[in-house]
């Protein structure tokens, strides 16, 4: 009985298709602390709870949706001295959670962020420095939109949209709650 390689067709589809996430987290939050706030000794939990005021105004300032009321927060401290703030949060990239750390300075301008994970095939490219370096001192008077002080990266749109938007939400954040 002569083999008939047809029957190796539904093998070779499942070994060569494409996984639909890759998760990887690149660091812990420890890790993203010490990386945006290396002079800082000790972090403080500041955790932030939003009155639906303070929602509608975050929401007006950014331009973008507020998606909890609740937000990890803690205050960057070296002794006396308040080094900034330093923010936890996620956005959608295109069908999955991007967990990034933001640091935000006293001023109100952003210090720098680091992304801790992320979960999508494709985007990943959000995480580079070159691109990341785009937000450094950006504050919320910036306009803070792809395309126009942001660059975009092809084949990331959504994840540099999300991002970007995520991180004039969190400017906004401070403006209303921290500062």
């Amino acid at each position: 009985m002569p083999f008939d390689i047809r029957w190796l067709a539904p093998a070779a589809i499942v070994v060569t298709a494409a996984p639909q996430c890759i998760a990887a987290q690149y660091m812990t939050v420890e890790q993203a602390r010490g990386l945006i706030f290396a002079k800082a000794k000790e972090f403080v939990p500041a955790p932030v709870t939003l009155s639906a005021e303070q929602v509608q105004l975050i929401e007006q300032l950014a331009g973008v949706k507020v998606r909890a009321p609740k937000q990890p927060v803690w205050e960057a401290r070296a002794g006396d001295s308040r080094l900034g703030w330093f923010i936890l949060d996620q956005v959608i990239g295109k069908h999955e959670l991007i967990t990034y750390a933001v640091g935000i300075n006293t001023d109100g301008s952003l210090r720098q962020f680091q992304i801790v994970d992320y979960r999508e095939l494709y985007g990943y490219q959000v995480r580079e420095l070159k691109w990341r370096d785009q937000f450094v001192g950006k504050t919320l008077a910036d306009p803070l939109e792809v395309g126009v002080d942001i660059l975009n990266i092809s084949g990331a749109t959504l994840s540099c949209r999300h991002v970007t938007e995520g991180i004039k939400r969190l400017l906004a954040l401070y403006q209303v709650a921290l500062r």
